[in-house]
């Protein structure tokens, strides 16, 4: 109780002090303008710009500093991941993404196996897997690069491009 009553005490007075050191002392600003003097209307000139006839306009040479945009091969052609077509509305989708599905990865010590589906074919590839050649399981001319185990990684070249397919 009596802790709350001291509490209240000093917080009371703490507030009292701060209401009433904001208010301060009301200073009148008075500045003297007596001896400002306005210049007179007569004595400031209004200058007309130089103007000849309004029917004859100055011409000016514009000069064509602007880039020209690349051309539509040279920006698809830049394009090394990714989307093939910026300027196609939808994504071209990859051909072997839709028909192979990884469905796990075995490391034995002496090989690495990634289990596959194919083309309704199930079954494993390792790394000298070529499709068309000694599997099944991979479309025609399509070679495993890499079987990364760890990561569960499968790096596949097919036309050309290497192609990362993850579990």
């Amino acid at each position: 109780m009596f802790k709350n009553l001291y509490l209240n005490l000093i917080i009371t007075s703490i507030f009292g002090i701060l209401i009433t050191s904001c208010g301060g002392k009301k200073e009148n600003f008075d500045i003297d303008l007596s001896n400002f003097k306005i210049p007179n209307k007569t004595n400031v000139k209004i200058s007309k710009p130089n103007s000849s006839n309004s029917s004859e306009t100055a011409r000016e040479i514009v000069k064509n500093k602007l880039k020209s945009y690349k051309k539509n091969s040279e920006v698809i052609n830049s394009v090394k991941i990714g989307k093939r077509d910026p300027f196609s509305k939808e994504a071209e989708v990859n051909k072997l993404t839709l028909v192979l599905k990884l469905k796990g990865f075995l490391n034995s010590g002496i090989k690495k196996y990634v289990f596959v589906n194919y083309q309704n074919n199930t079954g494993t590839i390792t790394e000298e897997s070529i499709g068309g050649v000694n599997t099944n399981l991979l479309p025609n001319g399509a070679k495993v690069i890499d079987i990364d185990t760890q990561n569960m990684k499968l790096t596949i070249n097919f036309e050309n491009e290497e192609y990362i397919f993850e579990l």
